[in-house]
């Protein structure tokens, strides 16, 4: 009984730390924020070091990109 419950800690453990490294992996990316007619006129990316940033205007029109590829 006390190996099937070590056992079973180990796996919980394992799952929840391969869950955080994806939620922490899909983090990465990029909202891109258009304007009523579709034009896109701001960008903010965040979790790829030295290419995040923003500029432009945040608007609710938006969509993400996941990954560090960034036009700004």
């Amino acid at each position: 009984m006390r190996r099937i419950r070590i056992v079973a800690v180990a796996l919980a453990v394992g799952l929840l730390a391969a869950y955080s490294f994806s939620a922490t992996a899909s983090w990465q990316g990029t909202w891109n924020y258009y304007d009523e007619e579709g034009v896109l006129v701001g960008q903010w990316t965040a979790g790829c070091g030295e290419l995040d940033g923003s500029w432009g205007v945040k608007t609710e029109n938006r969509s993400f990109t996941q990954g560090c590829y960034v036009d700004m």
